[in-house]
This record gives C-alpha cells, structure tokens and sequence, in this order.
C-alpha cells in the first residue's frame, strides 16, 4: 500500500489547502484594500496591522473598519474582489520552501492536488501565475456563490486520482477542514506554517519537513 513505484510505504496522494498552505495571500490582500480605498474613497491608509487577521476572512470584515459608511463597505468590497482576481495577482507569493517541498513529494511518486475556496478560474490562475501548476495534478475549487464544503472539494479530488482517502494525506492550517477530511479517511497534518494556522492532526513545522511527516506516518503500515 502507498508504494506507487516508489521503494518506501508513503501516501498515494496529498491534497493540499491551496489557499492556506501553498499560496501567501498577504501581501495581495493588503495591495487590495489599500488600493480600493485609495482610487475609490481617496484617501492612503497603512492595512498591515490587519493583514494576519483579516487577510483570510471575507473582505467586508476589515472594511467595516475602515469605510465611513455601509454603501462605501459594499463598493470597496466589490472593488477589493475585482482587484484580487486580476491586479493583484502579480502579489501573490508561494510559501518559502513550498517549490522544494513540493518536488520531493513528486519524487516520491506522490501524486499531488489542492482545494480552495475561491472560484475555479480565480484559483486556476493563482496556480498558473505561481508556477504551482508544475506540481499539483488537480485542483478542486468551488463554483461561484457555491459555499465551502472542503469534504466535497477532496473528493474530487481523490475521483480524479483515482485515490482512496485512506492512502491520502491531507495538509491545511484549518482545524474543522482537517477534520471533515479526516472523518472521511485521510491522514490530516497541520500545515504551522500556514497564518493563523489551528492543529489537527500531525504538525509540521515547515515545508522541508513535509516528506519526512508523511513517511513517518505510513511506515509500518504494510503495503
């Protein structure tokens, strides 16, 4: 089991939290709403105290602080959305070590995917445009006005890797998402690098010790 041409027992696949773990949304979040309020309210303001906590929330979270009125809120939201998915695309950032992390994993004969909560063309080129799409062989993303149901997005997942969840690891900062993907068999592990990050599961400190996380927890599984 979890051989997959390799020599050592390790998952056949491990789905990744996109959103959490792979991409470092902070410095795009923060051009976002500095940006908005810049060209649409006029006025230069400094986001960087809100970046950790607000950056994974819904932007209107952060703007009802710093919009004068509810009818600002909503067109700074609206821009913040539109600005995201297209100019702010160049800030995007990979977490340090994911490239390498990642290749060890391929080397491995791992196959590779990722979930997010964005629309699928949102994700689609936050992939493309961070060179992800060199590792990940699906991405399971939401529909537009679709909810987040993570379960769901694993499963496509494992569908088109043809995958069991019991020889996959799944690898998030988001405690409850872990935990809907390990009640369905999956082996969670807590991504600590991953802002704001809640463990379930097995914790791994930074990408470089991924390979090594995984390995451990299969060995003596069987094949």
């Amino acid at each position: 089991m979890g051989l997959a041409g390799g020599f050592r027992p390790h998952p056949r696949a491990i789905i990744f939290d996109l959103d959490r773990c792979l991409i470092d949304s902070r410095n795009a979040w923060r051009y976002c709403i500095e940006e908005a309020i810049a060209a649409a309210a006029g006025r230069r303001i400094d986001a960087a105290s809100l970046v950790d906590e607000y950056h994974i929330r819904p932007w209107r979270d952060a703007l009802g602080i710093l919009a004068d009125s509810p009818e600002e809120e909503r067109r700074l939201a609206g821009l913040c959305e539109t600005m995201f998915e297209r100019s702010a695309m160049k800030k995007l950032l990979v977490h340090d070590g994911i490239g390498m992390a990642l290749d060890a994993l391929r080397g491995e004969r791992i196959e590779l995917g990722a979930i997010s909560r964005l629309p699928h063309n949102v994700a689609l080129k936050q992939v493309q445009s961070t060179g992800l799409d060199r590792f990940i062989a699906v991405l399971s993303a939401t529909r537009q006005g679709e909810r987040w149901h993570p379960a769901e997005r694993f499963e496509a997942c494992l569908s088109f890797l043809e995958a069991k969840a019991f020889d996959t690891a799944a690898v998030s900062g988001d405690r409850a998402d872990l935990a809907e993907m390990a009640r369905l068999g999956a082996v969670p592990f807590t991504a600590r690098w991953a802002p704001g990050h809640d463990e379930n599961g097995e914790a791994i400190a930074s990408p470089s010790g991924m390979l090594v996380a995984v390995l451990r927890a299969w060995a003596g599984r069987g094949r």
